[in-house]
């Protein structure tokens, strides 16, 4: 796991590290330099002897002495407003995130100074960079882990402000953040540079509450090979302005108005998409009785791709279809509500849309009705319901009726905790008025203490959404997790399938998306399920031993590989498989702390071509905390 050019640095570095805490462990709490810096530092060092075995010649294989440590120095220069300061170093300091997403080992330091802070000019500055070994953070389907690797991460950022009273403010922060990901079984990296500007201002003048902003982001992605093909590569970048401003309203209420003004650029291997949108938003509500209130809103757009681009897709996604045609857009919507009394209550709105788009005009009206329940009382339960009619016309006003509903119960009964709920709705407005959403969901959880320090969980959950103009266009997951307790052990498992259509993200991960084929030509198909569980045990005071197996099977089909801009997408298919085992023993005795792990990582990524990666680590340490000053 360690080359060995680097045992004599180790050995020495360590050896050093531990000497210098035995000798300052007695020190003053404080540390004070001078008359004005102080600091105090703790932190903890240790060895150990650990291994690592791989059935591929790109992981290393070997064993070793194992040093280890983490500090945390903190500290201010004349008085803590005016300078301070944190540092935290960590070297081969073991992860226990989630029983999932656990980390090996992770190497690195944090850092952050803050500056003026209660003056006109309070700022800050922050930087870290980590590495961490058999991260599980890598790309995967929609609602389960991802696949096993390693990776690297580099934050930077500086926030400064100008805050004076009865004047604008300002705050301005700049941050310059990569990432860098190796996936076990796959060819290459998946890596992500983010750059980006925010100016913020805000005032109050006569009532008004005013604000405006500048955020500018360039993003500089190379995606995953077995998703996007070899060297695929997207670099965009994204401007936008924002202005806006409230007031109050008589009878309670409230007006607000906003204007957004945003520009983007995005080329990728298949895709050349740039533009600008402008946006205007106004809402205003009111409650003439605290049984009535009315909410409304009108928002103008002057393109249709370019809003949802920056509405509805993550940041430095693939993009959107390069439609260079104008177009443009209107939505207004009303809601008003009554209260009944008794726990009902009467809701009704109404929404229009108008969208020109490709020399054709489409429109979108729709209005419909609740009857809203709630239910509570302390012995009983909760009770809530809601039931409605919608009615949703398009272009020549050809009516569809639907319904929409949802209903939710939690109760005590026998000693056992119940609750359930389910919601649907058909027919609904989507973002572009061509296209409507269906979708429902319900789900169920129970909990039941048997004996004395004895609890059993288990719950369920089933998803989907869809376009109704795509019968099989959708997106469909289902999570059932259980679990039980007694005294000094616990068991968990969990099973969970999903499957649909995504895009992807600076990430690396899959996003599904609620957005019609013709707009997204980078579009993934994903079909996966993952399932596995974990056990833990006290057996003795101060020590756990966690224990826990994953196993993750996936199908993923792109359409939007393609070496060079203009040629057709050439499709890409992949079957990808992971299955993990980690276990960890912890025992902590006055200031020393022992630790035992195992991982192992069993993984295969069909399209790399690569043959199945297996790799085992293993490692036995002991570490002391020390209060140095």
């Amino acid at each position: 796991m360690y080359g060995q050019s680097w045992a004599t640095l180790k050995y020495v570095f360590g050896a050093g590290l531990l000497a210098a805490c035995f000798m300052t462990a007695s020190a003053q709490a404080q540390l004070q330099v001078g008359s004005n810096l102080r600091m105090n530092l703790n932190g903890s060092l240790g060895v150990g002897y650990s291994g690592e075995f791989s059935n591929t010649p790109t992981e290393p294989t070997g064993h070793g002495t194992l040093f280890l440590g983490q500090g945390v120095l903190t500290g201010s220069y004349y008085d803590p407003k005016f300078l301070s300061f944190s540092v935290e170093p960590f070297y081969n300091r073991i992860q226990e995130n989630t029983s999932f997403g656990s980390v090996v080992n992770s190497s690195g330091i944090t850092s952050s100074v803050n500056l003026f802070s209660g003056s006109h000019f309070p700022g800050s500055v922050s930087y870290g960079k980590w590495w961490n070994q058999g991260s599980q953070y890598g790309l995967g389907i929609p609602g389960s882990p991802g696949l096993s690797g390693d990776s690297t991460n580099q934050n930077f950022e500086v926030t400064w402000s100008a805050l004076f009273p009865k004047w604008p403010t300002l705050t301005a922060t700049w941050g310059d953040n990569s990432s860098s990901e190796t996936i076990f079984g796959e060819t290459g990296t998946t890596n992500a540079k983010i750059k980006t500007l925010n100016l913020l201002s805000t005032y109050m003048w006569d009532g008004f509450a005013l604000s405006g902003g500048f955020l500018h982001q360039n993003f500089d992605i190379t995606l995953p090979a077995f998703i996007a093909g070899p060297e695929s590569q997207s670099v965009s970048s994204n401007t936008t302005y924002d202005v806006s401003a409230s007031h109050a309203l008589p009878w309670s209420g409230n007006f607000t108005a906003s204007y957004y003004r945003s520009t983007y650029d995005t080329n990728t291997n298949s895709v050349l998409n740039s533009g600008s949108a402008d946006t205007i938003v106004g809402t205003a509500g009111i409650s003439p009785t605290p049984k009535l209130s009315f909410v409304g809103g009108v928002r103008y757009y002057t393109n249709l791709i370019g809003g949802l681009q920056q509405t509805i897709l993550p940041p430095g996604s693939v993009p959107l279809a390069p439609f260079h045609v104008a177009s443009d857009g209107l939505v207004a919507n009303g809601f008003g509500s009554y209260s009944l009394g008794h726990g009902f209550i009467l809701v009704g709105y109404a929404n229009h849309s108008t969208q020109h788009f490709e020399g054709a005009t489409y429109t979108s009206n729709q209005f419909g009705g609740t009857l809203t329940y709630n239910y509570a009382r302390p012995l009983l339960g909760m009770l809530y319901f809601s039931f409605g009619l919608v009615n949703t016309g398009n272009n020549n006003n050809q009516g569809t009726l639907a319904a929409v509903g949802n209903v939710a119960l939690k109760k005590q009964l026998d000693g056992w905790d119940i609750s359930a709920d389910a919601s649907y709705s058909q027919n609904v407005q989507n973002s572009v008025a061509w296209f409507t959403t269906s979708n429902y969901t319900y789900g169920a959880s129970v909990r039941r203490r048997f004996f004395e320090n004895a609890y059993w969980t288990a719950s369920a959950r089933d998803v989907r959404t869809g376009l109704t103009q795509f019968s099989a266009y959708d997106n469909h997951s289902e999570t059932y997790i259980t679990s039980l307790a007694w005294r000094r052990y616990a068991a968990s498992a969990s099973y969970s399938q999903s499957s649909g259509t995504s895009i992807l993200t600076t990430s690396g991960a899959l996003v599904p998306t609620p957005l019609p084929p013709v707009l997204i030509p980078g579009e993934l198909v994903y079909n996966g399920a993952s399932y596995g569980g974990t056990f833990s045990v006290i057996p003795v005071r101060r020590m756990t031993i966690n224990a826990s197996w994953f196993r993750l099977s996936s199908k993923t089909a792109s359409n939007f590989s393609t070496s060079n801009v203009g040629q057709l997408p050439a499709p890409i298919f992949s079957n990808n498989d992971s299955t993990r085992i980690y276990g960890v023993m912890n025992y902590k005795f006055r200031k020393l702390e022992f630790y035992a792990t195992y991982w192992r990582v069993n993984q295969q990524i069909s399209s790399s071509g690569l043959p199945r990666t297996i790799n085992n680590n293993y490692s036995f340490t002991i570490s002391r905390w020390f209060n140095v000053f």
